[in-house]
């Protein structure tokens, strides 16, 4: 049974957002030609950034919010140009009349985010970074594989950062797209103080379509609220280092809520008569209790979860229109604070037991 809830969930994706916004990472090349788009928006720009009632107001807006001077902000925006293909990510278009619906595949989509490349790869990194991840997870609670599984999914440990300029990509969101602007508006003002303070270099930064940067994949204003460095807590560079990488996703998971020794999730098994709907996690938080999921007919696999702790459901439909049930705990919706997708979170966790 599909949830009503999923919808909502997935048409919220970006929260940190530390990782990008859609569930399933997508390495789009940011040069591919895309003749109407690429033609409407550089007629819509024929007087370039500056010569736009909406870049003019945004430019003193945060003029006045951040102390930042009008010519500065004015010269970051006249090398501008457009990212064409990371506003048609970012809002792809329906499906053609008549062609079939794919559907979600938590099969599909583990395969893609666990498989055995990645868990070889991710245990070279661990043991790459051992004392690095021993030392984070003192400070923060969160054991290495979880972090490692993070980074993994975000962007293969670091393989896969995103190509796309930075800059023209939350330029062109932030203007151009037609939902989440608003949102992409406040990306373009961090990555602005960002750049004013010499964290990043405003011409040169690349990252994916939707503005997320370096190997945790930390959207700007993420990367201002959660990013640590390991040696020096002030200054983080996630572009280039994976240690302060590892310990700024430690940091975002403690910050969030982690709780230590805790267990996150275990399988469900429900009853096929069972209407699960009023069980599925309404929000990202449990709101039941393991006892109330139990009195419901509803079991642990796995018996790992207390009684008392609080719990509720998450589904993971396949393309059969089955459905997987897991318990899931506070420590599971941590991770949906990264990315608001259950398959996201269930993927990580998947992938950290892989690794541990």
């Amino acid at each position: 049974m599909k949830s009503p809830r999923r919808q909502l969930l997935l048409g919220c994706a970006g929260s940190l957002l530390a990782g990008a916004l859609a569930p399933a990472r997508v390495w789009a090349q940011p040069n591919e030609p895309l003749p109407g788009l690429e033609e409407t928006l550089k007629n819509r720009l024929r007087f370039g950034w500056l010569g736009r009632s909406d870049v003019q107001e945004f430019i003193s807006e945060i003029s006045d919010r951040n102390g930042l001077t009008r010519p500065w902000i004015e010269k970051q925006f006249q090398g501008l140009g457009v990212q064409p293909r990371a506003l048609l990510l970012i809002n792809p278009p329906p499906p053609k009349p008549g062609s079939p619906e794919r559907k979600r595949s938590w099969t599909r989509y583990l395969s893609q985010h666990a498989d055995a490349s990645r868990i070889k790869d991710g245990r070279v990194f661990l043991e790459q970074h051992r004392k690095v991840f021993e030392s984070v997870h003192r400070q923060s609670g969160v054991p290495p594989h979880v972090i490692a599984a993070i980074i993994g999914v975000e962007t293969r440990f670091g393989k896969y950062t995103g190509r796309f300029p930075t800059a023209e990509t939350l330029a062109t969101l932030a203007f151009e797209s037609p939902r989440r602007g608003e949102f992409f508006r406040r990306e373009l003002e961090n990555l602005l103080i960002m750049g004013r303070e010499g964290i990043v270099n405003l011409q040169e930064v690349r990252g994916s379509f939707a503005g997320a940067l370096g190997l945790p994949q930390f959207m700007p204003s993420s990367w201002r609220s959660y990013a640590v460095g390991y040696r020096q807590k002030n200054k983080a560079d996630l572009l280039n280092n994976p240690h302060d990488a590892i310990a700024s996703v430690g940091n975002f998971l403690k910050v969030h809520g982690w709780s230590p020794d805790t267990p996150s999730h275990t399988l469900a098994i429900v009853p096929n008569h069972l209407n699960v709907a009023p069980f599925i996690a309404p929000q990202l938080a449990p709101v039941h209790t393991v006892d109330q999921l139990h009195q419901a007919g509803i079991q642990q696999q796995f018996m790992v979860l207390a009684h008392n702790t609080m719990a509720s459901l998450i589904d993971l439909p396949e393309e059969d229109d089955s459905v997987k049930y897991w318990f899931a705990a506070n420590n599971f919706f941590v991770i949906t604070q990264y990315n608001r997708s259950f398959m996201y979170a269930a993927a990580v966790l998947t992938l950290a037991q892989s690794l541990a």
